[in-house]
């Protein structure tokens, strides 16, 4: 397992020095978005990540810094509101999925992170009354099925995560989007911190909640974002090991799940604690390794 960092960490700029930023922490992989590099001349709407196009200049660009630096694009941005009331946004996101698709397999990259949106109108993770309605779900389900199909035609897998904000917003949901669906192609993407709703990130719920997630959708997670969440009564991201995430237990139910990716830490956005979310995950995983041999 590499240890990665979120593109969406680091503040938009160039290619180039997007990879090289991300090799100097020392991580070997990274979560891409065209979203975070000067070069795709796209600034996200709130609605749609993911550019109108993406010319293959700047795939050959992204894909020769990218080896440059000897960086990993283990998995590609491709968020939208799936969930938003209005069709036309929907099929503008299908339509620019469908072009991100392409551009992730001429990457070499098999993996896309998707959301499955809110009825909030102009921000994708901003929680809305609707999204509980069965209208908000079949507007999702069906867009999701679209976006399944696509990543089925390019050869790429498309994975959701949990998000108190969202449509998807617990582990149950994400199984019973999954049966749904019925792709082989559309898969998860398991961030422990999402997993949380205002009033439970408390630490003595952690493993209760993290090992019933795995419970629940475990054997499809394809992603493992090392996001954190600070205790509090509310919802409250933080860098990661400053919150109460237990990335031994976390990287632990990942190998029994028979997970074989990376672990992309996410949220940290200041480099002065890069590094110490680096040897957080590094420690962990020297944790079980001890474990296993004693």
């Amino acid at each position: 397992m590499k240890i990665g960092l979120s593109a969406s960490d680091i503040k938009r700029t160039n290619t180039d020095n997007l990879f090289a930023t991300i090799a100097g922490y020392g991580f070997a992989s990274t979560q891409f978005g065209f979203a975070y590099v000067t070069e795709s001349n796209f600034e996200p709407t709130g609605k749609i990540e993911i550019p109108e196009r993406i010319d293959d200049k700047l795939i050959a660009l992204v894909y020769e810094s990218a080896k440059k630096y000897d960086v990993d694009i283990f998995a590609c941005y491709g968020t939208f509101n799936m969930a938003h009331p209005d069709p036309e946004v929907r099929e503008e996101g299908i339509k620019r999925f469908d072009v991100l698709a392409e551009a992730t397999k001429k990457l070499g990259c098999k993996y896309i992170l998707i959301c499955s949106g809110t009825r909030y109108e102009d921000y994708l993770w901003r929680y809305h009354p609707d999204n509980s309605t069965p209208e908000a779900w079949a507007d999702m389900i069906d867009t999701v099925k679209k976006c399944a199909k696509i990543a089925e035609k390019y050869g790429v897998v498309a994975a959701v995560e949990t998000e108190a904000s969202n449509i998807i917003d617990t582990p149950e949901k994400a199984r019973r989007m999954l049966d749904e669906v019925g792709s082989d192609n559309l898969k998860m993407t398991m961030d422990c911190a999402n997993l949380f709703h205002a009033g439970e990130a408390k630490r003595e719920n952690v493993h209760r909640v993290v090992s019933h997630a795995f419970d629940v959708f475990g054997d499809d997670v394809v992603i493992a974002h090392g996001k954190d969440i600070m205790e509090s009564d509310g919802i409250k991201f933080c860098p990661t090991g400053e919150g109460i995430i237990d990335y031994t237990q976390f990287i632990d139910l990942l190998n029994k799940h028979n997970y074989r990716g990376d672990m992309i830490l996410h949220g940290i956005f200041n480099g002065d604690k890069m590094a110490h979310g680096y040897e957080i995950i590094k420690n962990a995983m020297e944790n079980i390794t001890v474990n296993k041999t004693n």
